[in-house]
């Protein structure tokens, strides 16, 4: 039923998609579904996670939109659409309770503003952000809206990088790990992921490999996109520590913007992050603060200590 429920719905999010949760969670995900007269108004897709003796429901790798999703009806009044989202997110939170599972936590899509249905089952709320461009549609527009100072580390370094997409997968991925191997930290996600992900996007022309090199062709940065219908994600990006102050990195995300638009994506995401640098180099591109929310719960004590406990 979801597989035929995404090739009807173009309109879903990427990262809800079946196939992109194939590659990401192999065979350890399920859906919850909430219909109504054969007719379905609403969709929560989850990953299984399992370590230790533990079963959680978390947010798999490269994946910043997971969970619910709601099917609005077109015109639907702001009153009749509360009393859905709350009726949806009640049914759902009873749904989760009875998997039986030690924790678990989802990031929402940052258009549901309302918890309420989870909230009054014991769910708790986090808050987090993302930087958005909204409009696409006029590019210079959306040049001159990125700070001063970074659009002339833009045009300097037009100087002396060029940009392309002329790279392996391996190779790719290697830069993307300089960046967490210079913070003395491993990256977060194996290389065969990586791989599925791309294979899966590739054949669905749904994904860009952006390539940022000097004139002896020295890698400085790489970014990875995404995008489904209408919007366009900054999924990964990395570079070699030795070009830190090239502005590469800055360039790559102008020309993400523009490969954005010229694929006709309405919305630029940058799935940002609350973490103070990355945040600060995100803000000065001319996006909006956008909040969205995490969803959680847990349900055993043990879990809840070791979690304290890690941190």
């Amino acid at each position: 039923m979801y597989r035929n429920y995404c090739k009807d719905n173009i309109n879903l999010p990427i990262f809800l998609r079946d196939w992109w949760l194939d590659a990401v969670c192999g065979e350890d995900w399920d859906v919850l579904i909430k219909e109504e007269k054969s007719r379905i108004l609403a969709v929560m897709p989850y990953y299984i996670h399992k370590k230790y003796s533990f079963k959680s429901i978390l947010p798999p790798h490269l994946s910043p939109i997971n969970g619910l999703w709601i099917n609005y009806a077109e015109g639907m009044h702001q009153t009749t659409r509360y009393t859905l989202e709350i009726d949806v997110m009640s049914y759902f939170a009873k749904e989760i309770d009875n998997l039986r599972v030690d924790y678990f936590s989802q990031k929402i899509h940052h258009s549901i503003s309302n918890w309420l249905g989870f909230f009054w089952n014991g769910f708790k709320q986090t808050t987090h952000y993302t930087y958005r461009i909204n409009d696409l549609s006029n590019i210079d527009e959306v040049y001159q809206n990125i700070a001063s100072k970074k659009r002339r580390l833009i045009k300097k370094a037009y100087e002396n990088i060029i940009i392309d997409n002329n790279i392996s997968n391996k190779d790719f991925y290697n830069i993307l790990s300089m960046s967490f191997a210079r913070q003395a930290k491993d990256i977060p996600y194996p290389y065969s992921l990586f791989e599925r992900i791309e294979e899966e996007c590739s054949k669905r022309e749904s994904s860009t490999k952006l390539v940022a090199k000097d004139n002896e062709g020295n890698i400085h940065a790489v970014m990875y996109l995404v995008y489904d219908q209408d919007v366009c994600y900054t999924l990964a990006s990395g570079g070699d520590p030795k070009y830190r102050d090239s502005g590469a990195m800055a360039l790559l995300n102008w020309e993400a913007m523009r490969v954005a638009h010229s694929k006709g994506k309405k919305e630029f995401d940058f799935t940002g992050s609350i973490i103070p640098n990355i945040e600060k180099f995100f803000r000065f591109y001319g996006a909006t603060l956008t909040p969205y929310y995490i969803i959680e719960k847990t349900y055993s004590k043990i879990y809840t200590l070791l979690k304290i406990l890690k941190h």
